[in-house]
Parts: structure tokens; sequence; C-alpha cells
């Protein structure tokens, strides 16, 4: 997932191999590597349902 705060961008990803997601910030000399914490249970996995004639697109 690709955001933006402030003017500055900022992407998430899960990193199997730690077993926990990072959010990225690219910086003039690569990419800045956060942790992202959890404070709440572990994911619960749950269906949304989707309507493909109420998207919308959030910037």
């Amino acid at each position: 997932m690709r955001f933006e705060v402030n003017g500055q961008m900022f992407f998430v990803n899960f990193v199997a191999e730690e077993g926990r997601w990072f959010c990225y910030a690219p910086t003039e000399t690569g990419l800045q590597k956060i942790p992202v914490s959890i404070d709440a249970s572990p994911f619960e996995a749950y269906t949304v349902e989707v309507d493909e004639q109420a998207k919308e697109v959030v910037n």
C-alpha cells in the first residue's frame, strides 16, 4: 500500500522472512525501513463484500 503524509511518500510491505510489516520511506540515499508496531491481538480473517459499482479512489 502506498500513501502520502505531508508531502512524503510511504509504502507498507509485509516481510515474510521477519514475520512482520514495515513502512518504507524513500530518502536521498535509499529507503528508510520503519517497523510497524501492533498493540492489538493478531489479525483475524474476515470477508468484506465489495460493491463494484461504488468503488472510489482515495488520495
